[in-house]
């Protein structure tokens, strides 16, 4: 099993400081484990990139296991609009995810989507690299949003998808992972942030890897053991191809 002494943990969430509060899945599992390397940037994609996974990777106990969760953030305000927050101290409400919202209004100002962003899209200076990777990988995913309830939400689903193949990535490009590592377990979904009755996690995804003498290792499914069935998102996204694509990983975000 999994246990502090033969465990490293890793996430990758948005820089963003309310997904760090000691209530926090996050924070939970990081005093669970008794450490956590980060690989997330803003929106929780792994900006550390290869190069972090690898320093992570070699922070492993000798034949030991790598947990990773990873979960794009989005807030839901008092009056239940998706994409906004009311933050501590604060009687403005701002956005969250705030890159990503700012991702969707820097495309929908180019015409390449045709529903506005519900939080507005004044952070959206691309003089920022990882804004400008959001926006890039983002910007194909939009298909079919003009059916969804809330665009924000489809927005969401999307930046897990794209967080999701990029840890993929991650491990099933280096080569070496198996060297250090007999086991990885990956963890996803999306947190909800809410001003007030504590935040919720979304799980979408749980799965683990086990060295076979492949580079991807033998992929273990744990979802439905977990979690039961997954949620029925042909509401939020709009249609069954929206939620077909959101499951697709055939082809594959990369940086």
């Amino acid at each position: 099993g999994f246990t502090p002494a033969n465990t490293i943990f890793a996430h990758s969430v948005c820089s963003d400081e309310v997904n760090n509060k000691d209530e926090q899945l996050v924070a939970l599992m990081v005093n669970r484990w008794q450490e956590g390397f980060s690989l997330g940037g803003l929106a929780g994609l792994p900006f550390a990139g290869k190069s972090g996974f690898r320093a992570f990777l070699h922070h492993v106990p000798d034949e030991g296991k790598l947990l990773v969760c990873f979960a794009p953030h989005v807030g839901i305000d008092a009056a239940g609009k998706v994409g906004a927050l009311q933050r501590d101290g604060q009687t403005k409400v701002s956005k969250a995810c705030g890159a990503a919202v700012g991702a969707y209004g820097v495309i929908s100002s180019k015409g390449a989507a045709t529903s506005k962003p519900s939080g507005g899209n004044d952070d959206t200076d691309l003089f920022d690299p990882q804004l400008n990777t959001i926006v890039n990988l983002l910007e194909p995913r939009l298909g079919g949003i003009e059916k969804a309830v809330d665009p924000i939400s489809f927005v969401t689903y999307q930046m897990y998808a794209i967080v999701r193949d990029l840890i993929d990535e991650c491990v099933e490009g280096t080569p070496d992972v198996w060297d250090f590592a007999n086991e990885v377990s990956i963890i996803g979904g999306i947190m909800i942030n809410r001003y007030k009755g504590g935040d919720f996690f979304q799980p979408l995804s749980f799965e683990t890897r086990v060295k076979d003498g492949s580079s991807k290792g033998k992929v273990i499914d744990l979802y439905d053991e977990t979690f039961g069935n997954k949620p029925d998102l042909v509401g939020v996204l709009g249609s069954e191809e929206a939620v077909a694509n959101l499951y697709d990983r055939s082809k594959r975000a990369k940086l």
